[in-house]
């Protein structure tokens, strides 16, 4: 299940989400008619929003971003969710998040 039907916490998490969920209404929409699409699963808009549930809007936010670098020609694909726990990696260093798996946050 998605973050989406899930309440944020906090007035950060709520502010990080209501701007995923206006680039998925909005922005999204336009990228999909000109062809271009997420190359993993879920899509980024997706991880970003289980990120910043997960991990809190900083580092969430930091993955989100790693995700996206990653989501290049040449880059990777395929199934990579959201790190639901928090890892001793530092905040920067967003490639040690890669190829986590996990459930969807229920």
């Amino acid at each position: 299940m998605c973050c989406q039907k899930k309440n944020a916490q906090t007035p950060q998490k709520w502010i990080g989400i209501a701007a995923i969920t206006a680039y998925r209404w909005t922005l999204s929409p336009v990228f999909y008619a000109f062809g271009v699409r997420c190359r993993h699963e879920p899509s980024c808009s997706l991880y970003a929003m289980d990120a910043i549930m997960a991990q809190g809007l900083w580092r969430g936010s930091w993955l989100a971003l790693g995700r996206i670098g990653r989501c290049r020609p040449g880059g990777t694909h395929g199934y990579d969710p959201a790190p639901l726990t928090r890892t001793g990696s530092p905040w920067w260093k967003i490639w040690a998040f890669r190829g986590t798996d996990g459930p969807a946050i229920e």
